[in-house]
């Protein structure tokens, strides 16, 4: 049987041997330094993640105003382009560990400072993808988040299929989602949830997490995504 599970000794002894570029500006010694994260953030787009809508005007959770009841609190760090890209591209399938921490310090800046203390809950990844890559990226970065916060990681959900949603069309991904998850323990009301996630497209896998959650109990669910990506995609 083939070792699918990556080699993680190997990759960190690389990376020390040969550092990193900046996915930015391409200069030696981090995956993303100062300058181009500080750029990233100052320029970043504020997207309703329901209809796609870029927002003019700020609000607390990042949703406009026709989508607002949907999601208690909802936040990204804009579209999937450009760096963002890049990174998540790194972390997620190209086994770059060393863009872990850089995405949850992108998405601690995102967050508001004055969030109150949340349960980082990460959408369950696909087994297979998981050994393939040879660990759980949403779980990783999720530890990440919650350290630098404070807070806690609690695996709440469980995945009852191995569905692959990429290149599935709208329909299918909601239809597919309404039986994916399954939350593993009855959820305290009030309690703050955070669902953690990378890459939000229709946002299918969300909404159906989101309302599963609520269905065990939970009254307080907000979410967090990386990077949205744009509806041509």
């Amino acid at each position: 049987m083939n070792n699918v599970v990556k080699n993680t000794t190997k990759c960190r002894l690389i990376d020390l041997l040969c550092p990193h570029s900046c996915r930015g500006c391409g200069h030696l010694g981090s995956i993303l330094c100062g300058c181009c994260e500080k750029y990233l953030l100052e320029r970043r787009s504020v997207i309703c993640p329901l209809c796609k809508q870029t927002i003019s005007k700020l609000s607390n959770n990042m949703l406009c105003s026709e989508c607002e009841t949907v999601f208690e609190g909802f936040w990204s760090a804009g579209w999937r382009e450009g760096v963002l890209n890049r990174l998540i591209k790194d972390y997620k399938y190209r086994s770059v560990r060393a863009a872990g921490p850089v995405l949850a310090e992108i998405l601690d800046e995102v967050l508001p400072s004055d969030l109150a203390e949340v349960v980082v809950v990460p959408l369950p990844t696909i087994g297979r993808h998981v050994r393939e890559r040879g660990f759980d990226h949403t779980m990783v970065l999720a530890r990440y988040l919650a350290r630098r916060r404070g807070w806690k990681v609690k695996p709440l959900l469980n995945r009852n299929t191995d569905t692959v949603q990429v290149g599935a069309k709208v329909a299918q991904r909601q239809e597919q989602a309404k039986t994916t998850y399954a939350v593993t323990s009855k959820l305290e009301p009030e309690e703050g949830y955070l669902l953690l996630d990378d890459i939000w497209t229709t946002g299918a896998s969300m909404k159906a997490a989101v309302e599963i959650m609520r269905q065990a109990g939970a009254q307080h669910v907000m979410v967090a995504v990386v990077a949205i990506s744009k509806p041509a995609e």
